[in-house]
């Protein structure tokens, strides 16, 4: 039985590690190729190991260093503060309205309560590039193409459904007592809701703010299509545009990247904790 045992978690183990080696492996090889040179990529055989470590690609995207592809570099930083303001707006836009839904959802009952939820889902469903030319007409009609409201707009149309669904689950977790308590003690509706229910609610508010922000950090189909005028756009489509150059610089694209998922990867690492008990709220009853 011991020798099972030993052997089973020999087999968890190399499993666990496998599984982490996948997830893990592109975001490592990512900051390696960031930090070698152009040559040493271009090389055969591969070193999966660099010969030599520079840091000149990240002062080349910051601007410390002039190269042939300077021009593009010099637009990370601006289109990073831009993916910063339309993220952080968008997650407060839908923590204020997705939280509030969402505990409509999971308190009371209405006419085509059910209907509406799935409705709700059905928007999440589809493909963000199924939508791309009703916000293109949309927002030239409305004079938004190219503006940070315009993509605000289209993000947060995107992500409130997840945000009310991922904050109605939670909700449901909460026992109505509070509620009827805060009721009893004086408190109408709303009041419950903000001064006793919501603050007992941080898992779920992380859960949603942690993941609406991330969407629309990394959203790329959007921002490249409504947004092309310079210095309106945010930082995906910048880092694509690196592409485009006559000298295609590996090591350049890949410091930009990794610059670009830091945020969103510093954010999971701080709030996993909130995160975890978020997103399986609701999972198991009784």
């Amino acid at each position: 039985m011991s020798g099972r045992r030993a052997a089973s978690r020999v087999v968890l183990y190399g499993l666990i590690f496998l599984v982490g080696l996948w997830l893990v492996g592109p975001f490592v090889w990512l900051f390696v190729t960031s930090v070698s040179y152009q040559k040493h990529l271009l090389a055969r055989p591969l070193s999966f190991v660099p010969p030599e470590v520079t840091f000149d690609n990240y002062r080349m995207v910051l601007g410390f260093v002039r190269f042939h592809a300077e021009g593009q570099a010099a637009k990370i930083l601006p289109s990073m503060l831009n993916s910063l303001i339309v993220a952080s707006v968008v997650t407060a836009i839908n923590l204020l309205i997705g939280t509030t839904a969402g505990y409509a959802y999971a308190r009371f009952r209405f006419p085509l309560k059910t209907l509406s939820l799935f409705a709700l889902l059905f928007t999440r469903m589809l493909p963000t590039v199924v939508l791309i030319p009703a916000y293109f007409l949309m927002f030239k009609a409305l004079d938004l193409q190219n503006t940070l409201t315009g993509l605000i707009v289209a993000y947060g149309s995107f992500t409130l459904p997840f945000t009310i669904w991922i904050m109605k689950a939670y909700f449901e977790t909460i026992p109505r007592d509070l509620d009827k308590s805060a009721l009893v003690d004086g408190c109408n509706r709303l009041q419950a809701y903000y001064r006793v229910v919501l603050p007992v609610s941080g898992p779920g508010l992380v859960a949603g703010g942690a993941f609406t922000f991330m969407l629309c950090w990394n959203e790329f189909i959007v921002a490249q299509v409504l947004n092309t005028k310079p210095g309106t756009t945010t930082l995906p489509p910048v880092i694509a545009g690196m592409n485009g150059q006559i000298n295609i610089d590996y090591s350049v694209i890949a410091a930009s990247g990794f610059l670009g998922a830091l945020p969103a990867v510093l954010l999971v690492l701080c709030f996993q904790k909130y995160l975890i008990q978020g997103l399986t709220a609701g999972s198991v009853k009784g």
